[in-house]
Parts: structure tokens; C-alpha cells; sequence
């Protein structure tokens, strides 16, 4: 055999020898891959904790815990209808019993407005001062209150009072400050019963 055929015999013999050794390199790094990704899930999955500290899997978790509250049904009915249950209007009211109570004088008439606030002290409502109102004459008796809810339990001495969330800060010739409740006396309420 002259030297071209034995270079050519030796270059075709190697490159089959590459060939079968990139192959063999192949499969094996898809094997070591494979292993790699199987042994990196099973661990993630062996180091997963839940917030309680269990290694058990979600799955798990969810039977465990619908085996636990199987006997709870009627405890939880229970609970949401009391809870779902609309507040009566008794529940919203606030009392003014120990609320601080401005009586306004709007009408002119003389003493009117310590008139009430006697009868108020005397129905149990504790801080309650009196003061003269000089914006305007009204007909009708306003209660103005800092929040919802309150003045309520007041309207029931007066006729056909109206109740405003808000507050006064005018035509007052006494000090605001502190007052939770406003009661503008009108014409309407011009006796005390």
C-alpha cells in the first residue's frame, strides 16, 4: 500500500473514531443531565417546608387538612350566618349619654336653652352647656353630630328634629372646643315638655 491509501484508510478510521467518541460523549452527558434534573427535583421536593414546618407535599396538605375540618361544617354555617347578619339600627346608634352637648339658643326666647339643658342633665346626658346661636332664627330643631350614629337617642325630646353629620363653628358665643353634639333650638321646641 503506498502512503496516500494508508493516510486515507488511517484519516477515514479516525474520523469514524470521532465520531463514535462525540456520540458516546453525547449520551453520556444527556444521561449525566438527566440524573442531574431527577436528583435536583427530588431534592427541591424533600426541602420544601410549608410556614408550619411540614415536609409534606400540597396534595398531602389538602387531605390532612379537609380530614381535620370534616366535622366542622355545621360550626362554620353557624358562624357565617351570625356574621352575614345585617347590624340593626339599635347596633349603629351611639349613645350620648356621656358626649359632650352644646345647647344652642336660636329663637330669641330667653333662658330656653338652659331650659333644655336641665332637662337633658336631667334624662341622664352628663356634659352638657348651653350657648346662644346668631346666625339665623330656626323654625325647625337641628342636631349636628361628629359621626354617624349619634344624636339619636336626642331627637326623641324634641319635635321632628333633624340630625346632620358636621359641626358648628359660628355664630356660637361659646367655645367649641371638644363638643361631639350641636343641638340648634328651633321655634318649634320653644317649650320644654
Amino acid at each position: 500500500m503506498d502512503k496516500k491509501t494508508i493516510l486515507r484508510v488511517f484519516g477515514e478510521a479516525f474520523l469514524r473514531s470521532m465520531v463514535v467518541l462525540m456520540g458516546i460523549a453525547i449520551v453520556g452527558f444527556a444521561a449525566f443531565f438527566i440524573i442531574k434534573v431527577n436528583t435536583d427535583k427530588k431534592q427541591m421536593a424533600k426541602d420544601t417546608v410549608t410556614e408550619e414546618g411540614s415536609t409534606h407535599s400540597d396534595d398531602e396538605l389538602q387531605a390532612m387538612l379537609d380530614e381535620e375540618n370534616e366535622g366542622d361544617i355545621s360550626e362554620d354555617a353557624t358562624t357565617q350566618e351570625v356574621t352575614t347578619q345585617e347590624p340593626t339600627t339599635e347596633e349603629k346608634s351611639i349613645s350620648s349619654k356621656d358626649k359632650s352637648i352644646l345647647v344652642l339658643n336660636s329663637t330669641g326666647v330667653a333662658g330656653l336653652a338652659k331650659s333644655w339643658m336641665n332637662k337633658l342633665s336631667g334624662e341622664g346626658f352628663t356634659k352638657v352647656a348651653t350657648g346662644n346661636y346668631s346666625l339665623s332664627r330656626e323654625e325647625q330643631t337641628k342636631i349636628y353630630v361628629s359621626e354617624e350614629g349619634m344624636g339619636e337617642d336626642l331627637a326623641e325630646y324634641f319635635q321632628n328634629a333633624a340630625i346632620e353629620v358636621g359641626s358648628l363653628s359660628s355664630g356660637i358665643d361659646v367655645s367649641t372646643t371638644d363638643v361631639d353634639i350641636f343641638i340648634v333650638v328651633g321655634k318649634n321646641d320653644s317649650t320644654v315638655r
